[in-house]
């Protein structure tokens, strides 16, 4: 085979891999913010209404039968207004093709006592959220579950 095209094809090889690295690179780090904006939501807004803004419409929540706004809605239904809900990512990753990532780590979910010098009740664990990508490039999420660690 003549060297040029051998040493041709070697660099398009070479750039194409390139390409699919920094595309990985940037799909984690805007499946990282999305985690961490979806976090900042619930500290902000709820969970519910943060979960309620970062679902799929076909998301499933595990530990409910339904799914999207109804598996959402009848899970955070009766936590307290007064509750919150925060976690920190620790790890990211995404698929070859780019369209389907993770990101788990711990949660920590708080509900305050009315009663003075009666310290909240705290629920800890670990978390794992798989993000799906949507058409017009918003991460949204597929499937949402948890492994609590018990009550402190």
């Amino acid at each position: 085979m003549n060297p040029r095209i051998v040493a041709v094809l070697f660099s398009a090889v070479a750039l194409l891999a390139g390409c699919t690295e920094s595309d990985a690179t940037r799909s984690k780090a805007e499946i990282l913010a999305a985690d961490k904006a979806f976090c900042a939501s619930s500290t902000k807004n709820g969970p519910r209404v943060a979960f309620l803004a970062a679902i799929a419409r076909d998301c499933k929540l595990l530990g409910d039968s339904r799914v999207g706004d109804d598996a959402v809605n009848s899970t955070f239904m009766q936590l307290p207004a007064a509750a919150t809900l925060t976690w920190e990512p620790a790890f990211v990753d995404v698929s070859s093709s780019g369209d389907l990532g993770y990101t788990w780590g711990r949660y920590v979910l708080r509900f305050p006592t009315a009663r003075p010098g009666v310290a909240p009740l705290i629920k800890m664990g670990t978390y794992v959220t798989i993000w799906k990508r949507q058409r017009g490039g918003a991460w949204k999420v597929e499937l949402d579950g948890v492994n609590p660690d018990g009550s402190h």
